[in-house]
């Protein structure tokens, strides 16, 4: 019984000539603003980073994680007066572009473009996430928005929020406020065109029957998050993570005993490379939940101790975690008395410390540091 990840022959369709993009409306028309509220089959994040909308509908096996695909696409940004093609796959690449869904390091808006569409299916990708849009195999780097561009992006994402009801709910309406506050225009701006010419068949993770076909294709994403961590994809990596975490989550009978072993081992990696992943985008309290999962596995966990520590110090106007901080420090450098990058982060604590008593000098904080001494 091997994992449930086929590379059958692709699925082909006809047209295969068919251009993946139109320029019967301008892009400048189509892509301001970026309407929060509009209608779309698809938003990849809470931040609608990647919107997805399908322009036409294809046939035959769909496009899944571990997929093999064939795609044909265009990459466009808004310009001044006229729309900029960034990136068109026909005049580089006749044949199309190739990678395996979920394993590839082409650009994440590319790659999730095709997810649960079949073959012949047009797709339209607005990313207002810089990195999402950048392609190292391709070299496609997202231009920079203008000072124009970006302001009128303002003027209209402001009419946006003014057309925003009130909530009965006071909490809600000082949250939206604070988010009108701080809202600022994306980086880049792309649109991705993108046609699925074929796929073979791939993974439908709840599917997975067998617990030795779930560990092994949740260690394959895994693997493949290791890889984007090391290509400097931190962000993407740590959502590749989580989908793996996810994908072992899905209610699965581990027997024998041995599999069990193997799964929780698994998991509590996943939890200190999620943990790894959050402390290097400075997402504080998902490192710190993180860690605090792990070590309620293993308690003595060396890793868990030092980032959920490193975290609760490095947060900003975190003073009520500093002794928790300090305790998570002390205790991981009692472990491993040797490890140089426990012993340069113990040496912020003091200065964290002072920092912490002059912000809140009406308030009393009593710091346990003689064991640091």
């Amino acid at each position: 019984r091997g994992i449930a990840v086929q590379r059958g022959a692709a699925r082909q369709t006809p047209g295969a000539t068919m251009a993946t993009h139109s320029s019967a409306e301008p892009i400048n028309g189509s892509m301001f603003p970026i309407k929060m509220e509009a209608s779309h089959d698809i938003s990849f994040d809470r931040d609608k980073s990647l919107m997805r909308t399908q322009l036409q509908a294809g046939f035959g096996e769909e496009a899944r994680e571990g997929s093999t695909v064939t795609v044909r696409f265009s990459v466009y940004s808004p310009g001044d007066p006229d729309e900029l093609t960034v990136f068109d796959s026909d005049s580089t690449h006749r044949d199309g572009i190739r990678f395996i869904v979920g394993q590839t390091l082409h650009a994440e808006a590319l790659d999730r473009a095709v997810v649960g569409t079949a073959p012949g299916s047009v797709v339209e990708v607005i990313c207002v996430d810089d990195a999402q849009a950048q392609d190292g195999v391709l070299h496609i780097q997202p231009p920079k928005l203008s000072e124009a561009a970006k302001e009128k992006i303002r003027k209209m994402q402001m009419n946006e929020f003014a057309k925003r009801e009130p909530s009965i709910i006071e909490e809600q309406n000082i949250k939206f406020k604070q988010e009108v506050r701080e809202w600022q225009p994306p980086v880049s701006l792309t649109r991705w065109r993108v046609r699925l010419d074929s796929a073979t068949e791939g993974v439908i993770p709840v599917l997975l029957k067998w617990p030795q076909d779930r560990l092994a294709w949740a260690t394959t994403q895994k693997e493949f998050a290791q890889t984007l961590l090391q290509a400097g994809q931190v962000a993407r990596a740590c959502r590749r993570y989580k989908k793996s975490m996810l994908d072992l989550e899905i209610p699965t009978d581990w027997t024998p005993e041995e599999l069990l072993i193997q799964r929780n081992r698994l998991r509590l990696a996943l939890h200190l490379n999620i943990c790894h992943c959050a402390l290097k985008i400075e997402h504080f309290d998902e490192a710190i939940w993180h860690a605090s999962r792990a070590l309620l596995m293993d308690k003595s966990n060396v890793k868990a101790l030092f980032r959920r520590g490193s975290a609760q110090l490095l947060k900003p106007n975190n003073p009520n975690g500093l002794e928790e901080a300090i305790a998570d420090l002390s205790r991981a450098s009692q472990l491993d008395p040797s490890n140089k990058e426990i012993g340069r982060m113990l040496i912020k604590v003091p200065l964290r410390v002072t920092s912490a008593r002059s912000a809140a000098h009406d308030c009393s904080f009593t710091f346990q540091l003689g064991h640091l001494q």
